[in-house]
């Protein structure tokens, strides 16, 4: 059965129109990714600056970073360590190496005998081999005491029949001195003052005790006439302080001095220590090696 005209122009239009639908439907390959993308970009900063939120990882896997950082840190302080232990421990202290003149005079002297005063001073001078007139001193470790935080537990001055030999520059304190110490100035030994100038060295207190300046009672160096004791402290008086270890070191003299010069000395050294207990007492010269004393 033939189709009518009109059925025919209804046809026609049918088929262009999805034609026409076909080829609105046609994408581009080519762009189609790239078009795709585009469309797809976000501007984070303005979602941020939208939602106020900032983007970053999630407050648990931040703790978890945290806690592998410290444990990261820990490791490597405790490898430091341990590389430091090893190091300290490979290391042997090198054996002191002793001239032969210190063997010769040495030998010559009988080392772990305990000898009297009068014999330690004489072994003491012959065993000195040095050029100079060296200075003989006395080594005394006492038997370590619980004392308060804070406090020496030994701690004083000496007047000495025959002084030391060494002459020391004793400064008074005035207000030019303080200010010269401000300044950076420290040429004197013992710097000696009165109770009622003691306030003038609280300016300066920082820069004399770390040196061991700063005067104390117990040194005998803050009396009530400076002039006086100036003189003694000078030249016949001793000061002694026992270290961390409760040793004392005091020189009692000169290697050329009379044996009776030195004995006295020694001897007023050791009964002004009396009342502290003595594990050992050795008397040596300058480069010397030390003869064992009697403890008193």
């Amino acid at each position: 059965m033939a189709k009518g005209k009109k059925e025919e122009v209804i046809e026609e239009g049918l088929v262009e129109e999805e034609q026409k639908s076909v080829d609105e439907a046609q994408v581009d390959k080519s762009t189609a990714p790239e078009e795709s993308l585009i469309d797809q970009e976000i501007d984070i900063a303005d979602v941020e600056d939208e939602t106020d939120t900032q983007e970053g990882v999630a407050p648990e896997v931040e703790a978890i970073h945290e806690d592998n950082e410290t444990a990261q840190d820990l490791d490597k302080k405790a490898q430091k360590a341990k590389k430091s232990a090893k190091s300290v421990k490979g290391k042997t202290k090198k054996p002191k190496i002793k001239s032969k003149k210190y063997l010769k005079v040495e030998e010559a002297i009988e080392t772990t005998k305990i000898h009297s005063v009068k014999d330690g001073v004489e072994l003491v001078k012959k065993a000195t081999y040095t050029k100079f007139d060296g200075t003989i001193s006395v080594a005394i470790r006492l038997e370590k005491t619980k004392s308060k935080k804070g406090e020496d537990s030994v701690r004083g001055t000496i007047k000495l029949p025959h002084g030391t030999g060494k002459k020391l520059n004793v400064v008074i304190v005035t207000e030019e001195v303080v200010e010269k110490i401000k300044k950076g100035w420290m040429d004197f030994d013992i710097l000696v003052t009165a109770p009622s100038e003691m306030p003038k060295l609280a300016q300066v207190a920082k820069i004399l005790g770390p040196k061991g300046k700063m005067p104390n009672p117990k040194d005998g160096t803050v009396v009530e006439d400076p002039k006086a004791v100036a003189e003694d402290l000078s030249e016949k008086i001793v000061r002694y302080r026992a270290d961390l270890g409760q040793n004392l070191h005091i020189p009692i003299g000169k290697v050329s001095w009379a044996n009776e010069k030195l004995e006295e000395n020694l001897n007023l050294i050791l009964k002004s220590l009396v009342r502290f207990k003595k594990l050992s007492v050795t008397l040596s010269s300058t480069m010397g090696p030390g003869v064992k004393i009697e403890t008193k």
